[in-house]
């Protein structure tokens, strides 16, 4: 007779250890890591003076300014980006 009134606990504790280990949470997912556009990682070009007259340094403004305004819209975009990144938020 103590054998059977030592089993029942036993196998109540067993049942509570097995039903514990049946639900498991899941984990939490991986956040989600949000980046800019590719095209505001490429390098901005910097032209480089090519002559020696009064002529070519107008020239060489002229692509300087060029080249400025692409950096500019570079910018213009990131910008752009995360405001529409903190809308969402």
């Amino acid at each position: 007779m103590p054998l059977k009134m030592t089993s029942a606990p036993a196998a109540l504790l067993l049942v509570l250890f097995l039903a514990s280990c049946a639900e498991r949470t899941p984990p939490p997912p991986a956040p989600l890591v949000l980046l800019p556009p590719e095209s505001v990682f490429t390098p901005c070009e910097q032209p480089k003076l090519q002559g020696d007259t009064w002529g070519d340094i107008g020239s060489h403004a002229l692509a300087l300014q060029t080249a400025l305004s692409i950096c500019a819209d570079r910018v213009r975009v990131l910008n752009q980006w995360k405001a529409t990144l903190r809308s969402k938020l």
